[in-house]
């Protein structure tokens, strides 16, 4: 009998450690193929992380593409044609220079050229380095931004903000501001608004440009389908610059008369 059950012992322990030891193997198994799924989601997370960001910089690249080709064309044709009708005038003065009247007459126009020519090229250069936001800084750039656009007479433009200076990366800063005008061209292009108001503020750590006007307004669903359709760069340009500089943009109508779009983009 003791031996019966000194054997029945053995048996339980035996079972017990049969059992222990497969429960140990299912758990190992169980967390290595949890460590695996981790693992292949990981990877595929960094592979579309990866395709996103070749997909920002190819965009990018065409849009720096794009404005490199757009100021050599204001170059050649407006400076370029400037330049040539001057070289032209210059010929004409040689061959007139003893006729006070036509000498007078060209030497004032080539005086007009060569000033043109220069209004052309500050306007390329600020365009490319506005001097009024490397100087001054963002608050005080998108004050010369909404002057430029009140003398252009498209539309009266209204800044507001509270604050005179917000400090931000160059980088980030020079991407916002370019972002906003990008913004600011297309309201106007495709709104059409006889009137827009701007606020600029910091809360919770992030820079917030707020944009209303009272043209034709749109819901971010509806620029969503815009994106998806559209061939030219202009929506493609906002959306790239929104993605690089990690911001968020809300577009909304709140009456007929009364449209937003709100840029949120973080300080640090």
């Amino acid at each position: 009998m003791e031996s019966a059950g000194e054997i029945t012992v053995f048996q339980l322990i035996t079972i017990s450690t049969i059992g222990i030891s497969f429960l140990i193997f299912f758990i190992v198994f169980i967390i290595l193929m949890y460590q695996k799924k981790a693992l292949k989601h990981k990877s595929e997370v960094a592979e579309q992380d990866i395709v996103h960001q070749k997909k920002l910089l190819d965009a990018a690249l065409e849009i720096a593409e794009s404005e490199r080709v757009k100021i050599a064309a204001n170059i050649h044709d407006d400076v370029g044609m400037l330049l040539n009708v001057l070289k032209l005038s210059l010929g004409r003065l040689a061959k007139n220079k003893d006729k006070k009247e036509v000498f007078d007459e060209v030497l004032a126009s080539s005086f007009e050229m060569i000033n043109n020519s220069i209004d052309t090229i500050r306007t390329i250069s600020n365009d490319l380095n506005p001097p009024t936001l490397t100087n001054l800084g963002f608050v005080k750039g998108m004050k010369e931004l909404c002057r430029q656009i009140n003398l252009s007479d498209m539309s009266r433009v209204e800044f507001v903000s509270e604050q005179e200076f917000i400090e931000l990366d160059k980088r980030i800063e020079l991407q916002i501001y370019r972002l906003v005008k990008e913004l600011l061209n297309n309201t106007l292009k495709h709104a059409k608004p006889e009137f827009i108001e701007i606020n600029v503020e910091t809360k919770n750590n992030k820079l917030i440009v707020s944009i209303f006007h009272n043209g034709m307004g749109v819901t971010t669903e509806d620029i969503k389908k815009l994106e998806k359709t559209s061939t030219g760069l202009g929506l493609k340009s906002i959306f790239t610059r929104t993605q690089l500089i990690n911001a968020a943009l809300e577009f909304a109508v709140m009456s007929d008369q009364r449209s937003s779009v709100i840029l949120e983009a973080p300080l640090l």
